[in-house]
């Protein structure tokens, strides 16, 4: 499983940024209001949201559900989750997948 950042366990401030967990699993993810999801991967992983590669640029502000998977299967503990796309960063080669910051909806 992943370690987790340093502090874990401490109470953060409202300022603060929520702990984050280097982590990478598999996702699928979908436009909210679209059929068709679409492969990813997280790459760490906090309360308030993820970091994640996908093959298919999205734009900010686009809204997704997402649901974790191990094994190919959804993970059923953790259902779906809705968030928005706050950052978008492009990768040049060798990994040429963009990374997306999400942020989960309440």
């Amino acid at each position: 499983m992943a370690d987790p950042t340093p502090g874990v366990g401490k109470s953060r401030a409202s300022n603060e940024r929520a702990l984050r967990y280097s982590l990478q699993i598999p996702l699928r993810y979908r436009r909210a209001g679209h059929h068709d999801w679409a492969a990813g991967e997280t790459r760490n992983l906090s309360e308030s949201g993820l970091l994640f590669s996908a093959e298919h640029l999205l734009e900010v502000d686009t809204r997704l559900e997402i649901t974790f998977q191990i094994a190919s299967l959804p993970v059923l503990s953790t259902g779906t989750r809705t968030a928005r796309i706050v950052r978008r960063v492009l990768s040049n080669w060798p990994d040429t997948r963009p990374l997306f910051g999400a942020k989960f909806c309440s």
